[in-house]
């Protein structure tokens, strides 16, 4: 895992090799995820630049797995929080991001809650997860007569734009695949959404789509790019957050 210079933002860019094959890099700013290449694929990209091109040419935006409908936190407030290392065999790297926003206290308009939020990314050699929690961090304890202010996060979830052999799927519903991979140990700390099921989806013959929390799963095949599908990742329902609670769930990427 090594922090560098993104060439085409100038911002910190994060690289994770996983010494079994497959590496990842994560863009600091907005915890976008800019490149993804999966082992089995032999440093063949599996993210493509916005501009739906195979090629990344000066002055085009890098690939993308990135957070959606997100605008209360912005991209620069995101900081790398910690690297990790593989710790039992067969296990992926990681890197956590977290991003914090204040808030007011409605002396000159509406009151604002303080938000927090984290994403983990994590890689094996043939998959790539991004786990993504976001609170309100305001006191939950309110003074007498005093409102505490919420958190309409929306439709929050994830995008992105996926290259993979053949065709890819042309039909939005989940279907059933088996992943190569066992489920996350959950963590001390983590929340109780990621105890939800995974739906999942085929975004081409080669490449699994899964997501548990943000599972409203659609997928758009763009065959001008190549045989590459732009997907959402996306919350089934407008998310409400009072003071004090926090949101979570992942979504993730699997070469078949």
């Amino acid at each position: 895992v090594a922090v560098g210079i993104c060439p085409h933002t100038g911002g910190p860019i994060v690289t994770m090799t996983h010494p079994e094959g497959g590496s990842c890099q994560v863009l600091v700013a907005g915890a976008c995820v800019t490149s993804w290449r999966p082992a089995l694929d032999n440093g063949a990209e599996r993210l493509l630049p916005a501009e739906a091109s195979a090629d990344l040419r000066p002055g085009q935006k890098p690939g993308l797995l990135e957070v959606c409908n997100l605008p209360s936190v912005p991209a620069s407030e995101w900081k790398p929080e910690q690297l990790g290392s593989i710790q039992k065999k067969g296990g992926p790297l990681s890197v956590s991001l977290f991003a914090e926003v204040a808030g007011s206290d409605g002396k000159e308009g509406p009151p604002v809650a303080p938000l927090m939020a984290r994403s983990r990314i994590s890689l094996w050699p043939n998959r790539l997860l991004v786990e993504l929690e976001v609170g309100n961090a305001g006191d939950d304890e309110a003074e007498p007569g005093k409102m505490l202010p919420e958190v309409n996060l929306g439709m929050l979830g994830f995008q992105g734009h996926c290259f993979g052999s053949g065709d890819p799927s042309t039909s939005s519903s989940p279907v059933e695949l088996r992943s190569a991979y066992p489920p996350m140990e959950k963590e001390d700390g983590d929340e109780e959404g990621m105890e939800d099921p995974e739906e999942v989806m085929a975004l081409c013959p080669n490449i699994r789509l899964g997501a548990r929390g943000y599972s409203k799963l659609t997928a758009s095949p763009t065959p001008a790019a190549g045989g590459s599908t732009r997907f959402e990742a996306i919350a089934p329902s407008p998310i409400i957050l009072n003071a004090g609670e926090v949101v979570s769930g992942e979504v993730s990427l699997e070469r078949m």
